[in-house]
């Protein structure tokens, strides 16, 4: 199941599933939802099982919305495939990830 959805007990948004060109927007307007509830806001990944570069487009979304909302946000536990999109596309440094060991 693709799903993006608060986590009440640790105040995170968590992503689980795939992500690809026919859910993200989807997804986009999930996680906007949940980031008005949030005076920061941190996206869990560890769940997430595959992405194509709309992910990276969801991501880089997320981070538009939440400064328009005047909100940090970071991502959490991103998984080594989609690190790879990312650093491929010259966004490693550029997106708030926080490696967490």
């Amino acid at each position: 199941m693709n799903n993006v959805f608060l986590n009440d007990k640790n105040k995170m948004i968590e992503v689980t599933g795939a992500v690809h060109f026919n859910n993200v927007m989807a997804l986009y307007e999930q996680g906007v939802i949940c980031m008005r509830t949030l005076p920061e806001v941190k996206v869990d990944l560890k769940h997430l099982t595959e992405s194509d570069s709309s992910g990276l487009a969801l991501l880089t979304a997320w981070v538009r919305e939440a400064r328009q909302q005047k909100k940090g946000i970071q991502f959490i536990n991103m998984p080594n495939f989609m690190y790879d999109i990312l650093r491929v596309c010259g966004l490693d440094g550029v997106l708030p990830v926080l490696w967490e060991n």
